[in-house]
C-alpha cells in the first residue's frame, strides 16, 4: 500500500512508514553523503528486526517533492523510576511519597533516534538545523499513526551542547530540557606509533596507575570472537550484559542479545568482538565498531563486577581499546556514556548532552520540571592524565 504524503506547510511534506522495509535502501543511505554506519538502512533494520518489544516509525521529509531529510523514532515502555533514581534531592515526607508513586509508573515514550546507540540523534540530513525546528510538528503527526495505546510522552535526546540553540523551538511546544550524562570521546595522537608511546605521554602519576592496572589484570586473557563463538556463548554474554544493565541508574531499554551475532555477521572484521577470561571463565566482553573511517565506537560491554573490583578489569579494557585504536590507525574513540571519570583517566573528554521531554498530560507536563530540574547525573572530576 502506498504511503500518503502529509503537508507541513506550502513547501514541506512528509511520509511516515512503520518499517524500513517500505523504504528503498539505496535511497535512504543517499540522503546524507557522510552517513555514519549506525544510521544506515542495514544497521537500523537489524535493530528493528530483533527488538520486537518496540514500535518503529521512519519519516521521509520532502521540500517541493525532493527528499531533504529523514528522521526515525522508537516507541517503547519507559519506567519513570529512571527519572526518580536520577533525581538526587533526597526528598522526605509528602515529596518522597509522590516520588515513590511516580517511580511505579510506566509510560509509552516516543524517542527520537535509536536508544541502543549513544549519540544517535535520529536525524539524517545535510543540514540538521532546518530539520530540528520541524520535530515537534512531525512528532504530532507520528502520534496519530499509532492505534491502541498511543505515546504518552515524547523524548528528544542526544542534543550536544553546541546544538542547543537549534532546539529553542522545543520549549515553545512545552518540551522541558534536562541534563544527561556526557558522551565521551578521545583524540588519538597520531604521534603514538605504538601503545608504549601512549603510556609515555602520561604524567608519571597516571603512568604508574596504568602500569599497575596492567600488572593486576595480567592473569586476564582476551579472545576475539567469531560469529560462531558469539552464538555458542550467548547465555554467558547475556548474563554479563544484564549485569551492566542492572548496574546503571538510567536505562532506556534492554538490547536483544542476538544483536551481536547480527552485526558481526554484517560487518565482519569491521566489528571486533572481544571476550575476557579469568581462569577459563568469561568475565567481560566488548563490542567495537570501526566501520566508519578513523573512528572507533565502543558500543556495548558486559562485566563481572566482582572480578572488576579485584582485577581492575574495566580499566584494563579501556587501555586495550586505546591500544586497538593505535594499532588500527584510528583517530577518535567514542566511548559513550557512563563511568565518566574513569574514562578521563586514560584521556577521554566529556561532551555535554541535553535532552527534551514532554508528557501529553498537561497537568503532569506542567509539574515535570520539578523532577527534571533535580536530575543530577553522577558527579565526576575530569582528569588530565597527560604531561
Amino acid at each position: 500500500m502506498e504511503v500518503p504524503f502529509e503537508k507541513l506547510d506550502d513547501d514541506i511534506s512528509i511520509q511516515i512508514f512503520d518499517s524500513l522495509s517500505g523504504i528503498d535502501e539505496k535511497m535512504w543511505n543517499s540522503i546524507n553523503a557522510s552517513l555514519p554506519f549506525y544510521q544506515t538502512h542495514q544497521f537500523l533494520s537489524i535493530v528493528e528486526n530483533i527488538q520486537k518489544d518496540i514500535c518503529f516509525r521512519y519519516v521521509l521529509i520532502y521540500n517541493n517533492n525532493a527528499i531533504i531529510a529523514a528522521i526515525y523514532v522508537q516507541l517503547l515502555d519507559f519506567s519513570m523510576r529512571n527519572l526518580v533514581n536520577y533525581s538526587g534531592d533526597g526528598s522526605r515526607g509528602l515529596k518522597s511519597t509522590v516520588k515513590k508513586y511516580i517511580a511505579q509508573k510506566n509510560t509509552k515514550v516516543l524517542n527520537l533516534g535509536d536508544i541502543f546507540f549513544t549519540g544517535d540523534k535520529g536525524i539524517i540530513s545535510e543540514n540538521d538545523e532546518e530539520i530540528v525546528s520541524l520535530i515537534p510538528e512531525i512528532f504530532k503527526r507520528i502520534h496519530k499513526t499509532f492505534s491502541g495505546k498511543k505515546p504518552s510522552a515524547s523524548l528528544v535526546a542526544n542534543i550536544y551542547l553546541q546544538d542547543e540553540e537549534k532546539c529553542v523551538n522545543f520549549c515553545n511546544h512545552a518540551y522541558h530540557p534536562f541534563n544527561t550524562e556526557p558522551d565521551m570521546y578521545m583524540h588519538v595522537d597520531q604521534q603514538w606509533a605504538c601503545f608504549e608511546d601512549f603510556m609515555d605521554a602520561f604524567s608519571s602519576k597516571y603512568r604508574v596507575r596504568a602500569k599497575k592496572v596492567l600488572t593486576i589484570s595480567k592473569e586476564i586473557c582476551r579472545k576475539e570472537f567469531s560469529v560462531d563463538d558469539i552464538v555458542q556463548h550467548k547465555e554467558e554474554l547475556e548474563n554479563l550484559y544484564n549485569n551492566v544493565v542492572n548496574h546503571v541508574t538510567f536505562n532506556m531499554g534492554i538490547l536483544n542479545i542476538d544483536f551481536f551475532e547480527r552485526v558481526k555477521s554484517l560487518y565482519g572484521d569491521k566489528c571486533s568482538f572481544f571476550a575476557y577470561y579469568l581462569e577459563g571463565k568469561m568475565v567481560s566482553f566488548a563490542c567495537l565498531f570501526h566501520v566508519d573511517p578513523f573512528i572507533l565506537h565502543v558500543h556495548y560491554i558486559g562485566l563481572n563486577y566482582e572480578v572488576n573490583k579485584e582485577y581492575k578489569l574495566y580499566n584494563r579494557m579501556l587501555l586495550d581499546f586505546v591500544k586497538f585504536a593505535i594499532e588500527h590507525n584510528i583517530k577518535t574513540i567514542h566511548f559513550g556514556r557512563t563511568a565518566t571519570e574513569i574514562k578521563t583517566t586514560i584521556g577521554a573528554e566529556p561532551k555535554p548532552l541535553h535532552a527534551y521531554l514532554k508528557l501529553n498530560n498537561r497537568l503532569f507536563n506542567t509539574s515535570l520540571p520539578y523532577f527534571l530540574n533535580r536530575i543530577k547525573p553522577a558527579e565526576y572530576i575530569a582528569r588530565n592524565p597527560f604531561k
